[in-house]
C-alpha cells in the first residue's frame, strides 16, 4: 500500500510540474477479462480473471514530442476449480516512463512511435486445499518500442491506441526470505511493458 501511495503521489507531483510547461494531459487505460472453461471428463470448471488499470500524466515538450509517466496496476487469477478454493494469483504494480514522437495526418488523426521503460514489483500466491502452498515476491524491468495512433474526439478529449512492437522484459521470483526461485527474460516482437500488447485509452488535455 505504501508503494502505491508513493507512485500516485509521484503522478500528482509530475502533473503539477508539467502544468508549468506546454500542453499536458491525463488519461490511461482500464481493462477487465474473464474466461471460463469446463472439462467434462473430470467435471472440473475453471475460471480466469484479469484486470488492468493504468493512470498516467504527460506533457508535450514540443508540438510533436510528449513525455509521460504512468503506473500500471494488474492482476491475474486462475481459479483451478470453482467448486474449491484453490487458485493461482499474481498482482503487479509497474511505474512507467515513456517518450512519444507524433506525426499529424489530417485535422483529427495522428500516428506516433514511442519508447517505454518500466519497473515492476508484485506477489504470486498459490493456494491448495485451503493452504497457501507458495508465496513469492516478483520484481523486474522492461523496455518496449511501440507504435500507435490518436483520434481527436473534440478540443480536449483524445482516443489513443497503442501496439507493443518490440521489447525486452526480465522478471525474478524470490521467496519470503529473499532466496531466488526463478527468473525469466524475454526479447522479441509483441513484448509490452505497459498493460496488454494492444490497448486503447482516453486522454484529457489541459490547454496552456
Amino acid at each position: 500500500m505504501k508503494k502505491i501511495i508513493l507512485f500516485l503521489t509521484l503522478l500528482i507531483i509530475s502533473g503539477t510540474a508539467m502544468a508549468q510547461g506546454g500542453n499536458w494531459y491525463v488519461g490511461g487505460q482500464v481493462g477487465f477479462g474473464s474466461q471460463k472453461s469446463e472439462n467434462f471428463g473430470s467435471n472440473i470448471v475453471s475460471k480466469t480473471q484479469t484486470t488492468n488499470f493504468s493512470p498516467e500524466v504527460g506533457m508535450f515538450v514540443t508540438e510533436d514530442i510528449a513525455l509521460g509517466v504512468a503506473v500500471n496496476f494488474s492482476s491475474h487469477k486462475d481459479d483451478r476449480d470453482v467448486s474449491t478454493t484453490d487458485y493461482d494469483k499474481q498482482s503487479l504494480t509497474s511505474p512507467v516512463l515513456y517518450a512519444r514522437k507524433f506525426w499529424t495526418i489530417g485535422e483529427v488523426f495522428s500516428v506516433f512511435a514511442g519508447l517505454d521503460i518500466n519497473f515492476s514489483t508484485g506477489k504470486f500466491k498459490e493456494k491448495r486445499n485451503d493452504v497457501l502452498t507458495t508465496t513469492s515476491k516478483i520484481s523486474g524491468f522492461g523496455v518496449n518500442a511501440n507504435v500507435g495512433a490518436t483520434f481527436s474526439l473534440g478540443e480536449k478529449f483524445t482516443a489513443v491506441g497503442k501496439y507493443g512492437l518490440l521489447g525486452f522484459s526480465s522478471t525474478t521470483n524470490k521467496d519470503d526470505v529473499g532466496v531466488k526461485q526463478s527468473s525469466n527474460s524475454e526479447f522479441g516482437f509483441n513484448v509490452n511493458s505497459l498493460g496488454s500488447v494492444f490497448n486503447v485509452g482516453l486522454y484529457y488535455t489541459f490547454m496552456q
